[in-house]
């Protein structure tokens, strides 16, 4: 069976972003959606309970006994999960989350976004391209919302287009553990167009190198229909990357680049973001509400994508000076006391490094205070120089301050990396940054509450729970 064929649905780990993505597919599809996970909040609370899904609390629960379908994410020990073993008992089919949006995301033209940074924020902009233009887009994006939009997935059965996040991660965290082959999340899908934002070194515990990743990237873009379009980062060319596609676009700073961008520097202001983009020899101007030469650059890869299908440039530029960005992505939460906080999902050292670089340019005379709560002990301990090397951007009205890795659900405490150890690292490298570690929540919204002044502009980064501080002020 199909599945669409099924009726009534289960997610364990539903509260994920791209779980509840897909409940939001499901439900849009006429099916019956129920699911169960962890007591706490996450960021998609609000979309959850506004599609009013009955959920349990924890996983040892039966499933109900009308459920003929279970879909499982690679959290909560992923196919090992209690619920799911006992949905392979009961001969209840199984679906990975991958396997699940791609039986959706296969039915119509994909456009699929990868890449390490900016995945979310090009399959967004889009998103929001496509259905500010009148195409109604069916969408799949992994965040906690897309303002203006309200939802984070749409499933439009008359029209073609899909939008999808396509993740580099796995479907197996442990498969390297039992010496099995790793098995990428978007390797089930058969885009007709690919983006990909950036080849980046990430997720060392299921890949070995750069060379692996790159293998891993190489081989997705080999899945591309004959016909259809790899959109690729100008700079990655240098990758020598392959591709079944029958069109490659670039796109990026350098001139070359067959949509190619430069930011204008004069009247940065907050809320403010000006670039010029040349296609064709003909220059085109950006505005954008979000901040930073990286989101120009998603811009343009959103803008490229669109274009493939028949949305005029101008038409993408014209949505996209109302795109709102999404949850978790140098959102402004607000200000309080004359403060201004934002908060950004950044987890990787580039990205971490290009927020620090957009809030200098928005905010070059401001005190800023940019916290950092690392994720995985994985990727801080493989990445440790570059994350270092990271915070060199900051300017001399910057104070940096760290809390301890957010550990992942799918691996283990690690005693021989810690937050300490960037905070070592850059006042070792960097003498004139300020820098400590606050360690927890606590202790950061208390320092918040003793330490600021009003002008001063904080932004937290991290893929862990450090958005919850802005709960607690």
């Amino acid at each position: 069976m199909k599945i669409l064929e099924f009726k009534s649905f289960f997610l364990v780990g539903i509260k994920g972003v791209a779980m509840t993505a897909m409940a939001q597919l499901l439900t849009d599809a006429q099916k019956e959606v129920s699911g169960s996970d962890v007591e706490e909040d996450f960021v998609t609370k609000d979309i959850l309970k506004k599609l009013d899904l009955k959920i349990m609390v924890g996983f040892n629960s039966e499933i109900p006994d009308d459920v003929d379908c279970v879909i499982y994410t690679a959290a909560h020990e992923g196919k090992f999960n209690p619920q799911v073993i006992g949905a392979e008992k009961r001969k209840i089919k199984t679906y990975s989350h991958a396997e699940a949006q791609a039986e959706f995301f296969n039915l119509k033209k994909g456009i699929a976004v990868c890449g390490v940074g900016g995945k979310s924020t090009v399959s967004a902009m889009i998103s929001w391209i496509l259905t500010k233009s009148g195409a109604e887009p069916s969408f799949a994006v992994g965040v906690g919302n897309i303002p203006g939009l309200d939802k984070t997935a749409q499933w439009d059965t008359d029209t073609d287009i899909f939008v999808a996040e396509a993740d580099e991660y796995v479907t197996d965290p442990s498969a390297p553990q039992r010496n099995e082959e790793i098995t990428p999340r978007f390797s089930f899908l058969e885009p007709f167009i690919t983006v990909c934002t950036n080849l980046k070194f990430d997720h060392p515990d299921v890949y070995k190198n750069f060379e692996h990743t790159k293998e891993v990237f190489f081989k997705f873009f080999n899945q591309i229909d004959s016909n259809g379009f790899l959109i690729i980062n100008y700079k990655d060319l240098e990758h020598k990357p392959t591709t079944s596609a029958e069109t490659t676009l670039t796109f990026g700073e350098n001139p070359k680049a067959d949509f190619s961008y430069k930011a204008v520097e004069k009247n940065i202001e907050p809320g403010t973001n000006v670039g010029l983009l040349t296609y064709k020899n003909l220059e085109y101007k950006i505005i954008l509400k979000v901040p930073g030469s990286y989101n120009l650059e998603n811009a343009v890869a959103a803008i490229a994508a669109c274009s493939t299908v028949d949305i005029p440039i101008f038409e993408s530029l014209n949505a996209l000076e109302s795109f709102n960005s999404t949850q978790r992505r140098f959102e402004l939460i607000g200000t309080k006391n004359g403060v201004t906080y934002y908060d950004d999902y950044a987890h990787h050292p580039n990205e971490v490094k290009s927020v620090i670089e957009a809030l200098n340019k928005w905010y070059p005379d401001s005190r800023k205070i940019v916290v950092f709560q690392p994720h995985t002990y994985s990727r801080t301990k493989n990445l440790l120089t570059e994350f270092i090397d990271s915070f060199e951007v900051s300017d001399s009205k910057t104070e940096i301050l760290l809390l301890d890795i957010f550990s992942s659900a799918r691996e283990k405490y690690d005693s021989t990396i810690s937050s300490n150890d960037i905070v070592k690292g850059v006042q070792s490298k960097f003498k004139n940054i300020k820098i400590s570690n606050l360690e927890t929540i606590h202790n950061l919204s208390v320092y918040f509450e003793n330490n600021l002044n009003p002008g001063d502009v904080v932004l937290t980064i991290g893929a862990g729970d450090i958005y919850k501080v802005h709960i607690l002020i």
